[in-house]
């Protein structure tokens, strides 16, 4: 398990080496991951918001963004996020929001699938990402 998220300011390096691991390793039976925002802010207990690593496996990334978080989903598509989400949004008593991107289906590089995710963040809750 997690003990400590991975701060913010290593998600785009993190990201241009998980791509570069799938470029050259041909044991990767699934050649995509998926980034998805998860929004805490309206969350107050401390607890609770820790408690979320359980959920997640130990391969999952996940990284401080603030008041809210930002996970790295190796070898899983955006049906498996999506599904992982809406469990949380629902858990969490939250609107269902979709703040999913994969890749390469939004973006073959990180710099592309940053944006991307910048851009659905900011759609669905109205949140500049500054990565």
């Amino acid at each position: 398990m997690i003990e400590e998220f991975f701060p913010l300011s290593t998600l785009k390096s993190l990201i241009t080496h998980h791509i570069a691991l799938i470029d050259r390793s041909d044991t990767f039976n699934t050649p995509e991951f998926a980034l998805m925002f998860l929004k805490m802010a309206d969350i107050d207990d401390l607890e609770l918001k820790k408690s979320i690593q359980i959920l997640f496996r130990d391969s999952d990334i996940i990284f401080d963004a603030g008041d809210n978080y930002i996970i790295l989903l190796p070898k899983t598509n955006w049906n498996g996020a999506f599904e992982l989400l809406h469990g949380l949004q629902e858990f969490l008593n939250q609107d269902l929001q979709d703040s999913i991107v994969t890749y390469p289906d939004d973006g073959e590089g990180a710099e592309e699938l940053l944006n991307s995710f910048k851009n659905v963040v900011d759609k669905y809750y109205k949140f500049k990402l500054d990565i």
